[in-house]
């Protein structure tokens, strides 16, 4: 029976395969592979997806924002509903989702973090605005080197 929790958790977190049907017996399927399979029937244009924003009210909702992360949405979590101690749970827990799949996450605002899985990059204005300055000034060098001699 523990081997069966491990193994379902395993899966949850994304760490294990999902059972093939003869594997399956009579379990049902967990929402995590209801989500992946409609988006496999669904087309869409490359390199869309769908934010999903979550303003969660109890702990449990961790379990939805988690599946949804898995299965390649980017995730806004507003804590504003929960109080500090629930909130910091449920953070550690999508954030062990997001470690556990490579994933990011962001802090935007007091309550509001971003979580994104490993094929969407958060990249802050600020590191852009770093980026585009040092690109800029490395052109800058090599003009002045190709007009100096």
């Amino acid at each position: 029976m523990v081997e069966n929790i491990l193994k379902r958790a395993k899966r949850f977190i994304g760490l294990e395969e999902e059972l093939g049907e003869e594997e399956r017996g009579g379990q049902q399927m967990d929402l995590g592979a209801i989500l992946k399979a409609k988006r496999e029937r669904e087309p869409k244009a490359e390199g869309s997806f769908d934010v999903m924003v979550y303003e969660p009210k109890i702990y449990e909702d961790s379990l939805n924002i988690s599946t949804n992360l898995r299965a390649g949405s980017p995730v806004i979590v507003n804590l504003k509903h929960l109080d500090p101690a629930e909130g910091t749970r449920l953070i550690d827990f999508v954030c062990g989702t997001a470690y556990a799949i490579d994933g990011h996450m962001m802090k935007i605002g007091e309550t509001i973090f971003l979580f994104a899985p490993s094929h969407i990059a958060i990249v802050s204005a600020e590191e852009r605005a770093t980026l585009s300055e040092e690109v800029t000034q490395t052109v800058r060098e090599k003009r002045e080197t190709f007009f100096s001699r």
